[in-house]
């Protein structure tokens, strides 16, 4: 290969035209017949009866056109979509057919979506991969790079990296965040910081995601309380808050139209006439950000019309619990018991935390005040039902109506069609929360779950993403260790690094709630991604002297791209990015790293795998001369004394997490592991739907569903509530800027990450930004005209679509482009990060993408 800087690296214009070695467009169209079609339904062909599986019939026809056996594999995506498994064959170890991987046990959940299934075209491609070392000549963004050996670059980010160590451990950065998800070389990198007591960053707040975790685990305790998505099918009444499932959770899809075969309604509110929006029964036009006024307006017309479960709140939440009149502080005994009143005894009793049984039932009668005044060694007490009742009735049909953009009407009728359904599911996900405050909407929604006493229950709950493990999860689940005190994977050589303990913290804060034990994350040297701006300009809660980012677009995937490239990255001394393509964030750094990609590496997968394991080995030959995360960690180790630690090979570690006494491996074979790419445990049960919090015992405070909250008494957000309208910092732009400009995730892509892979350009081959016709007319604005998006942050300029599938008043534009595919500018330059004092004293604040005020004219 010729010799190739970063900058003609970038240049679309010289991307080959192909889509690989050995197929064409048409080739590669007859090959993939029927399942082409069936991409964006995850394997489910529309000429098929339903239920049943696609005909793959079609791989075996073009083997026998070929006159040749092909070579079969299986691999599992490291994407945080889906962690898809996909399969397909190769000839002379160049891919030729794809389709959704096989599950043991579960072929109607074979799935896999376009993404995945054409990303390989990507990872091939020389123009879009890094191909070797780089070191920075120019100034950062110059795009002037030269190449260097390995020897080279391992030798110059030593010499960085040890500089720091020797000044302050801690001002040594580690950055990882979700871009490739398999086990080893997503956390190899902060691994590497915990042996060195180096820094890591919880990285959900800045990504955008955290808001969500932090509702769900106000109230119920777990970040991500998802049914399986065949629960669906128990339900009466499914109401999605801003979740694209068709689009952005495909295996789960499936399910959505199963549910609707079957007659179940389906409402979804979103500011976009989205794909899931598209297949609703009702959708529900709604002004962005503003679901929690609509959720208090529906819960204060249940409690009036007395449709609320107070036999189940009794039993199993916190609405009988019993706090101060004066502070607001949970009344506690001298051994530290939460206190209710008992109207059968007319005395306190100690509350113990919900004892139930996973029966779908609100559990035994209950004598305890739901309401009242009381007095408990001399301080005056009520229930914290009362604080709800108080809060929702400020919250009229006709102001959530206001706020909304809802009419009253329907609102009040999904009010009572939601109480009445008995159950009825609800679904947040991440990009409903994208707002500041954005934890109210996911809180809000598990509260009302709780409300009608649908939380645990088959059919019911409030649920994040597709969440669940679609098999008996309270006694075989295989991604837990239920049943054995082994641990499931031989694992402790891994996990077992540096002071101990530090690396276990970090993982345990991927979801976790920041002041759940702040000085144990302090500890660690995993600090809030809501600091790490600061934290570079002036050198707290730490300095940043050193900055790997690994599996991460930072300056695409983070809010306020100006004050990256202007204020933060200029103020640290030297920033290294591995990544597999040339990206915005590798422009801006001084040594640039060729990452493979989990097609090319040695692997293993357990996150977001239900009840199996999966191993990957290299099903593409490393491009260039990238190399595994891990192996670059293994590489450095040899320079700053950590060699023990990284003695492994990929391949070695994953043999050495395999081999493991845990029953789920009982009878299995590691070879047999290894070759099929999949592990599903023998005792495993694949049919029946699971939900969580069946047995009503939460991982709260006060092991109830708990939605009040003492530690937000002084910000007036002890119980659900809509701050967002009136702090909104947005808001002092709303005269100059009347448009919300918001993001969203699509089927062409999850973040950058499926950038530039030319199968996908059929769907969108460059960004638009979406516009209610009036809003066009109004600015004279055509469909297809070059527009110019901006605030005073910054501007972007694309090709408008006129369409009446967005509210008014609100412009929109799928997420993930770089800026060499717009025509001037980036939509990352308008976005802000302003501190949420509410959100940093629970967590940390998230990024909120979907709160920015903006104008568009004609360009």
């Amino acid at each position: 290969m010729g010799k190739k800087t970063a900058a003609n690296q970038s240049n679309s214009a010289g991307r080959r035209e192909g889509f690989g070695p050995t197929l064409g467009r048409r080739e590669f169209a007859a090959a993939a017949g029927a399942s082409a079609v069936a991409l964006a339904l995850g394997g489910c062909a529309s000429k098929q009866e339903p239920h049943t599986m696609p005909d793959t019939s079609v791989k075996d026809t073009v083997a026998a056109n070929q006159n040749e056996s092909l070579e079969k594999f299986r691999v599992t995506s490291g994407y945080n979509c889906c962690y898809c498994t996909i399969q397909g064959y190769k000839r002379d170890g160049s891919i030729v057919y794809i389709e959704p991987g096989e599950l043991p046990g579960m072929p109607e959940r074979n799935h896999a979506c376009q993404r995945c299934m054409s990303w390989w075209q990507r990872a091939i491609d020389e123009n879009e991969r890094v191909m070797y070392p780089m070191k920075r000549t120019g100034e950062r963004g110059s795009g002037q790079f030269e190449r260097i050996s390995w020897d080279e670059a391992i030798d110059l980010m030593a010499e960085k990296l040890n500089a720091a160590l020797a000044k302050d451990p801690r001002s040594a950065s580690f950055y990882i965040f979700t871009g490739n998800m398999c086990t080893f070389d997503w956390w190899a990198p902060v691994r590497m910081a915990h042996c060195l007591g180096a820094t890591t960053w919880a990285m959900e707040g800045i990504m955008g995601d955290h808001a969500t975790s932090v509702g769900f685990t106000m109230v119920t305790g777990n970040p991500d309380p998802g049914h399986d998505a065949l629960d669906f099918l128990n339900s009466n009444l499914l109401l999605f808050f801003g979740t694209n499932m068709v689009d952005t959770i495909v295996p789960s899809a499936r399910y959505l139209a199963r549910a609707k075969e079957k007659g179940i309604k389906l409402v979804v509110l979103d500011p976009r006439l989205s794909s899931t929006a598209a297949m609703a029964d009702q959708w529900i036009p709604i002004n962005p950000g503003t679901d929690t006024a609509l959720i208090l307006a529906m819960m204060r017309v249940i409690i009036e019309r007395d449709l609320h479960d107070k036999t189940w709140l009794a039993n199993y939440s916190c609405a009988p619990l019993l706090v101060s009149d004066a502070d607001g502080t949970y009344i506690r005994t001298e051994s530290g018991a939460y206190c209710a009143w008992d109207t059968a005894t007319n005395a306190m009793v100690e509350a113990a935390a919900s004892q139930g049984e996973d029966d779908n039932t609100s559990g035994p009668e209950n004598t305890w005040a739901l309401t009242g005044n009381f007095e408990v060694n001399g301080v005056a007490c009520h229930p914290t039902m009362d604080d709800l009742v108080a809060e929702v009735s400020k919250w009229t049909l006709e102001k959530a109506a206001e706020i909304t953009g809802v009419d009253a009407a329907t609102i009040e009728q999904l009010a009572l069609d939601y109480a009445n359904a008995n159950p009825a599911a609800i679904q947040t996900c991440t990009g409903s929360s994208r707002y500041y405050h954005g934890y109210e909407i996911s809180r809000a929604a598990a509260t009302l779950s709780g409300l009608c006493g649908y939380t645990g229950r088959s059919g019911g709950g409030a649920s994040r993403n597709n969440g669940g493990a679609p098999i008996d999860g309270a006694s075989l689940s295989f991604t837990g260790s239920a049943g054995s005190e082994v641990p499931l994977m031989n694992s402790a050589e891994w996990d077992v690094v540096g002071d101990g303990e530090s690396f276990g913290t970090y993982m345990g804060a991927t979801l976790a709630l920041y002041s759940s034990d702040p000085e144990a994350f302090q500890n660690a040297r995993v600090f809030k991604s809501s600091e790490i701006y600061d934290a570079a300009l002036t050198g707290k809660p730490v300095p940043i002297d050193f900055l790997y980012i690994a599996t991460s677009n930072f300056i695409n995937q983070s809010p306020d791209a100006h004050k990256i490239i202007d204020e933060v990255f200029p103020a640290i001394d030297f920033i290294v990015t591995a990544d597999p393509f040339n990206t915005w964030t590798a422009q801006y750094s001084d040594l640039v790293l060729p990452a493979s990609t989990w097609l090319e590496n040695w692997d293993i997968s357990t996150s977001g795998t239900g009840p199996y394991i999966r191993v990957n080995k290299p099903v593409l030959d490393r491009v260039g001369e990238s190399k595994s995360d891990t192996e670059i960690m293994t590489l450095l180790a040899k320079k700053v004394g950590q060699e023990a630690a990284w003695s492994k090979t990929d391949e070695e570690w994953v043999r050495t997490f395999l081999d493991s006494d845990h029953p789920a491996f009982a009878g299995c074979n590691i070879e047999d592991v290894i070759n099929e790419g999949i592990l599903a445990r023998a005792d495993g049960i694949y049919d029946r739907a699971t939900y969580p919090l069946g047995d009503k015992v939460f991982a709260t405070p006060t092991g109830r569903l708990e939605f009040y909250t003492e530690m937000l008494y002084e910000f007036g957000a002890h119980v659900p509530t809509y701050l967002r309208g009136e702090d909104n910092p947005e808001n002092k732009y709303a005269d100059k800027y009347p448009l919300t400009f918001m993001q969203f995730h699509d089927r062409a892509r999850v973040h950058t990450q499926h950038a530039h892979t030319k199968l996908l350009e059929v769907l969108e081959a460059e960004p638009h930004i979406q516009i209610h016709p009036d809003d066009a007319a109004d600015r004279g604005i055509a469909h297809g005209d070059v527009v110019k998006i901006f605030n005073d942050r910054g501007f972007f300029k694309c090709k408008a679509q006129v369409t009446p599938g967005i509210v008014r008043g609100v412009i929109a534009m799928g997420q993930g482009w770089e800026p060499r595919d717009f025509i001037e500018g980036h939509y990352q330059y308008l976005t802000h990060y302003e501190k949420n004092p509410v959100e940093e004293a629970i967590s940390m604040t998230n990024a909120a993408f979907y709160d920015v005020r903006a104008e568009v004219e004609k360009a």
